[in-house]
């Protein structure tokens, strides 16, 4: 047991009481100018004074408990001092009955309180239950005793939990540092694979920008060859034309002109009456701008996306849905689409049948996309433990189910019990997150990746894709269920 003087808490520092009490990420508690001290005198890294742990100044956190527990007991001890600090005399007058002046000799247990030998005599008391004050002391003391038996029995519980939820809190900002880094490298990954796309995509796009243009100049050459070979011909021939004496002009175009213009004519055609100039541009054109690198100009991301998508694991699985033997559920070869088989009449309209995975799940984290397309009637879910096992009235209890049924809208199925739900959007496909570690079960949209539900389960037996394509609404609802693959073909054999 503890005596009123062992409630005191001290500073394992300074030796004394706490002042303004801090605690460390370690959980010991300090005077906060005492390890504040500390913070400033150490030399070398600076650790807890209890386990060594090191600490900065951004780890010391006020301690509201630790500062309202020092206080009460603050106060609880200068109760018991001022007591011990009343002189007999007081305490003798504080024992005496103020209304009959007779000492306090007995303790009424019905009023809890202590009284004289009038007092019990008085009507006010009458039928009341009487100690004498030692004994009646010796009684509540043996109470009191296994009230702080009990309390001293729950302060280490607290205490324990207090370490639990501690070790829990280290834990998570542990793993949160584990998950940062990993979500650090992941999208570096990303970010390496899509710089090196860019590079290629650039280098690409060079190597045909240099093919395209060095064609075009080339062809260009050409063309500013003749232009000034031309542009020579047509300036000799104006200059000719101003030759102003007939004599000298003949004789120019005896020694130049003759030959030049004779040159220009077509070979074929070389009669004054009909004369015809070869064209030095007919057979010339201006080529065209012809850079374009394929798809990765019109659909650049999707390609990108398409090749980062082969390129990282993982991606959603693919499975094997079971053949059910219903004539009415039709399991494509593959084994990752069902519908509800053509039907010639209306007989067992109502009939919805269905199936599930070949392949169970116990352990780990597992992500399927379904797609359900714009069917007005469908059902993806979960299905816990072996379906042999199960009896009749256990297996609605042992599904976890999502529903869009054509009446009702979207449906959550939990334990036997239908709760709907309020989806904005139709999805496309249904994401389905089956996480056994945690126990829980996850809908998503998965066209925006928005969580419709999360649901927990208790069970630990393994569990299995079940999907339900719904009813067949007159052919209205013939289109399937589809499991979702996205294993690429990376060229490997």
């Amino acid at each position: 047991m503890y005596s009123a003087m062992s409630l005191q808490i001290k500073c394992s520092v300074c030796l004394g009481d706490f002042t303004d009490p801090v605690t460390l990420s370690c959980e010991h508690s300090f005077c906060r100018d005492c390890i504040m001290g500390h913070l400033q005198a150490s030399l070398g890294p600076t650790a807890c004074p209890e386990c060594q742990k090191p600490y900065n100044e951004e780890d010391l956190k006020s301690s509201r408990l630790l500062r309202n527990m020092t206080s009460t007991v603050r106060e609880h001890l200068a109760e018991l001092k001022l007591d011990k600090s009343l002189k007999l005399p007081e305490m003798e007058r504080m024992l005496m009955c103020s209304e009959h002046d007779e000492k306090l000799k007995l303790f009424c247990e019905t009023d809890q309180k202590l009284m004289c030998v009038i007092c019990r005599d008085g009507d006010k008391h009458k039928g009341h239950v009487f100690k004498p004050v030692k004994e009646a002391a010796q009684i509540n003391k043996g109470e009191l005793k296994t009230a702080l038996g009990f309390l001293a029995k729950e302060n280490g519980q607290l205490d324990y939990m207090i370490q639990q939820q501690t070790t829990e809190i280290t834990k998570t900002e542990g793993k949160s540092k584990s998950l940062l880094a990993q979500i650090s490298a992941q999208f570096e990954e990303m970010h390496q694979f899509l710089r090196q796309k860019e590079a290629e995509v650039k280098k690409k796009l060079e190597k045909e920008e240099k093919k395209v243009t060095e064609f075009m100049q080339n062809n260009q050459s050409v063309i500013n060859r003749r232009f000034m070979e031309n542009k020579e011909k047509e300036i000799i021939l104006q200059s000719a034309l101003e030759i102003e004496q007939p004599d000298h002009f003949l004789q120019w175009w005896n020694e130049k002109g003759f030959p030049m213009t004779k040159k220009m004519k077509q070979k074929d055609d070389l009669t004054p009456s009909n004369i015809k100039y070869a064209s030095r541009v007919k057979d010339l054109s201006v080529v065209p701008d012809s850079l374009f690198i394929g798809p990765h100009e019109t659909h650049l991301q999707f390609f990108v996306w398409k090749e980062m998508l082969g390129s990282i694991k993982p991606v959603p699985e693919s499975l094997t849905l079971k053949k059910s033997g219903e004539s009415y559920l039709k399991v494509s070869p593959g084994g990752a689409r069902i519908r509800q088989a053509d039907r010639a009449t209306l007989l067992y309209k109502d009939f919805n049948p269905g199936t599930v995975s070949e392949k169970n799940f116990q352990a780990g984290q597992h992500y399927w996309e379904i797609e359900v397309g714009e069917k007005p009637d469908w059902t993806v879910g979960i299905k816990i433990g072996a379906e042999k096992q199960l009896s009749a009235a256990k297996s609605a209890e042992s599904e976890i189910l999502l529903h869009l049924k054509h009446s009702k809208g979207y449906v959550l199925t939990c334990e036997g019990k239908d709760t709907t739900l309020n989806t904005p959007d139709k999805p496309q496909k249904i994401g389905l997150y089956l996480d056994c570690e945690r126990k829980q079960v996850s809908f998503y949209n998965a066209d925006n990746m928005s969580r419709l539900t999360r649901i927990n389960y208790r069970s630990k037996q393994p569990c299995c894709l079940t999907l339900v394509p719904g009813l067949y609404l007159d052919g209205m609802n013939s289109d399937p269920l589809s499991v979702c693959s996205y294993e690429f073909n990376t060229g490997k054999r």
